[in-house]
């Protein structure tokens, strides 16, 4: 029925006023949820109101939550039989729950049929206890994080060593493009190498400068110098490149070359130096240039090549914020910017995709949310709270982005199975195919072996068996993930054994894993891979220089780790390349904290 005299809600909004049988208010008002006053009465004429409306809107809310809550029985008979019930307005399942699937089943019907009123659904967060501080993970970024300015000191750079260091530039810049830049690709090999010996002085380019340092931050075990030779040569090379590069972002021309140089440098100042502050900043101001440079008229492979600089320079960002804010967000990273060029080698192709597809999983919402989630427990130990819709989601998300990816990433259907990626594993003959399984199972075990330990601030038997069940995959998926992890290791020191294997994050995130397996009474790791443990850091250990091992006596990590007191970087840059006195100490700790012999 429409009415004679509209209200002032629908009056202001020009809409037409209607009431139905039965009800004071207009349907509009009834629907916005707000005072149907009639049009023409001032605030000291509207009738007097005693509760009667919201009353009625009360009784409306109730109504409908019985119907929903009947539909949803109906619904769910489909599946499986649930009792349900009101407690306090919300929507609870009395029913147990008892096993993984029926969970997933639970959790999937309430969110398809919760949904239009969630607000009536009790979702509690689960809560997990924490451990303690990661040595392996959080050891890196509080010790850059609490350093005191310019503490790690420069090398003083060896009179004599332009004419060495310009004799040994061929014999670099070979080896780096053929044993590193055929399977990356950061630079067009046909362009540079006609650049390259069109070049009167090598040492006056920045690029080839930038792929000398590059080099040996990589190769340096393969090249036979001394150690403190090495970091010699690797400091002139760099020194040298870097005051070229500042100079020739500042200038229109030259501005490519010093972006991709910049980039080349990334891995000598964090891997080698621990110099975070600085990369971050020479990475800051390349990517300035690199927006700067997309206006320009630049070539098809000029283009290509800078693109694929400005995806790694974020990728380098985004992990120098994690290790010195603990911010993990990659979102920002456009992966698919990143193009194929005609004739690009096939182990460039593949590793190309390769990283598409793995900064996709790093940088999605959900892998996101999950790390914003438990990124304080992961590092530090902390306690944290996760919602179970974020607990259930993990496995489907994972999978789903496993059977995404090409086939020659792909190594098996379903990466959860422990006995089938050891047989992928074992039949792999390139780092680049492994990464995308090796990732799985690092961020399966680092978030999974956070989960290891939950409770809830209830006690009834339903929240009981559902804490069990999350606990139990937990520690399923820790085991196999961190087993996994150990044959990947291995496997790498098999097919990459001139170079420091794999990545030091992946190394730590290892450590990390195991050592919250041995923190955990319910989980064992087999002997034989214990013992495969201990000969992959063995392994690991050997590529460190043997005068860079920290004595057990001179070691100052686990206390700075709990007390922030008496930095060990102070420790660490006494020697040529501090990082991997770093990485001595930091597998000494962790294998003393469980007991093994190193």
């Amino acid at each position: 029925m429409r009415n004679d005299y509209p209200c002032t809600y629908c009056k202001s909004r020009r809409r037409k006023c209607v009431y139905a049988d039965d009800f004071d208010d207009c349907l509009l008002c009834m629907q916005m949820e707000v005072d149907c006053i009639p049009c023409g009465l001032s605030d000291g004429e509207q009738p007097l109101r005693d509760g009667d409306h919201q009353v009625k809107q009360w009784r409306r809310q109730i109504n409908q939550v019985e119907h929903d809550l009947d539909t949803l029985r109906q619904l769910m008979n489909e599946h499986l039989q649930w009792d349900l019930r009101i407690v306090n307005g919300c929507i609870q399942v009395a029913s147990r729950i008892r096993n993984l699937d029926e969970l997933f089943e639970y959790n999937q019907a309430s969110i398809r049929y919760l949904s239009p009123f969630e607000q009536f659904f009790r979702r509690e967060l689960i809560q997990f206890k924490g451990v303690s501080a990661s040595v392996a993970l959080a050891s890196t970024g509080l010790i850059v994080r609490h350093a005191m300015p310019h503490s790690t000191t420069r090398h003083i750079i060896c009179h004599g060593l332009h004419e060495i260091a310009h004799e040994r530039m061929d014999s670099l810049v070979k080896l780096y493009m053929e044993r590193y830049n055929s399977y990356t690709g950061l630079l067009h090999s046909r362009s540079f190498l006609e650049y390259y010996h069109g070049l009167e002085d090598p040492l006056s380019s920045p690029l080839a400068l930038a792929i000398c340092v590059d080099c040996i931050a990589y190769f340096y075990p393969q090249l036979k110098y001394s150690i403190q030779e090495t970091r010699d040569m690797a400091e002139f090379f760099y020194v040298r490149c870097k005051d070229m590069v500042l100079d020739i972002l500042d200038e229109p021309r030259g501005r490519l070359e010093a972006i991709v140089a910049t980039n080349l440098l990334m891995q000598y100042l964090l891997d080698i130096l621990l110099e975070y502050g600085e990369a971050r900043r020479l990475a800051t101001i390349a990517l300035l240039a690199c927006h700067e440079l997309e206006s320009q008229d630049l070539s098809h492979i000029q283009k290509v090549l800078l693109q694929r600089s400005r995806v790694s320079l974020q990728l380098w960002i985004c992990y120098i914020d994690l290790i010195i804010e603990d911010r993990f967000d990659f979102t920002s990273i456009k992966a698919d910017t990143v193009y194929m060029l005609d004739d690009d080698p096939a182990p460039v192709l593949i590793y190309l995709s390769m990283w598409r597809h793995v900064i996709g999983l790093v940088g999605s919402e959900y892998i996101t949310t999950l790390m914003e989630h438990v990124r304080y427990s992961v590092l530090h130990g902390r306690p944290c709270e996760l919602s179970l819709d974020l607990i259930l989601q993990f496995e489907p998300t994972i999978q789903k982005w496993w059977n995404n990816l090409p086939s020659e990433l792909r190594l098996c259907d379903d990466p959860f199975d422990l006995n089938a990626s050891r047989e992928a594993i074992e039949n792999v003959l390139s780092s680049t195919h492994m990464i995308p399984l090796a990732l799985v199972h690092l961020i399966t075990a680092m978030t999974q072996s956070t989960l290891l330990q939950p409770h809830s601030p209830t006690q009834d038997q339903g929240n009981t068996d559902i804490i069990n069940i999350l606990r139990d995959r937990a520690q399923t998926l820790t085991l196999c993930s961190t087993q996994a992890l150990i044959y990947v290791m291995k496997k790498n020191l098999e097919v990459d054994i001139e170079a420091m294997p794999l990545s030091f994050g992946y190394m730590m995130g290892v450590l990390h894993s195991v050592c919250n397996i041995f923190t955990c009474q319910r989980i064992q790791l087999p002997s034989e891979m214990q013992s495969m443990l201990i000969y992959c850091f063995t392994q690991l250990h050997s590529i460190v220089p043997s005068d860079h091992h920290i004595p057990e006596s001179s070691t100052k990590l686990l206390s700075f780790v709990k007390t922030y007191e008496s930095n060990p970087i102070v420790v660490y840059s006494r020697y040529p390349m501090p990082r991997l006195a770093m990485l001595s100490d930091i597998l000494h700790t962790c294998l003393r904290q469980l007991n093994t012999p190193a």
